[in-house]
């Protein structure tokens, strides 16, 4: 598929598909005859993989070093993969997902406190109509 098929697919430009080829990120992709890239299904799964690191904000000079090696999955499953460069992509793939994790714990804080707040927010504007004054309700940790 060309590149414009690519970009509809994944969700990202051309252009970025272009920079992630030229920097070393996306390993090279068959060209035809006339230099149209050519990707294969490989290409686009290795590279919507790496849209989600980016995503998940991997640097690309750690994704480049994930990708050094290209795809590997052909190499594995035919046992003739170095246990160095599995090694290295475990490793990378391990400190991002301890840095997600982190940043899941986060997330889950803030929308701990955004609902807390949400429910408090209903309740007030649940409340039976009084005439007392607005200013005197809740305390200071509740606004």
């Amino acid at each position: 598929m060309n590149i414009q098929e690519v970009a509809l697919r994944t969700g990202l430009s051309a252009h970025t598909i272009r920079f992630y080829e030229k920097s070393g990120v996306l390993p090279k992709v068959l060209r035809s005859d006339s230099g149209i890239r050519n990707f294969t299904e490989a290409d686009v799964t290795f590279l919507e993989f790496i849209s989600g690191l980016r995503k998940t904000g991997m640097s690309l000079p750690d994704i480049a070093e994930f990708t050094e090696d290209g795809c590997i999955l052909e190499r594995l499953q035919a046992n003739s993969m170095p246990s160095s460069s599995v090694k290295r992509r475990v490793t990378i793939l391990m400190n991002h997902r301890d840095k997600l994790l982190q940043q899941q714990r986060e997330i889950e804080m803030v929308i701990d406190a955004v609902t807390q707040k949400l429910t408090y927010y209903e309740s007030y504007l649940n409340r039976p109509d009084e005439d007392e004054d607005t200013s005197s309700r809740g305390s200071l940790s509740q606004r």
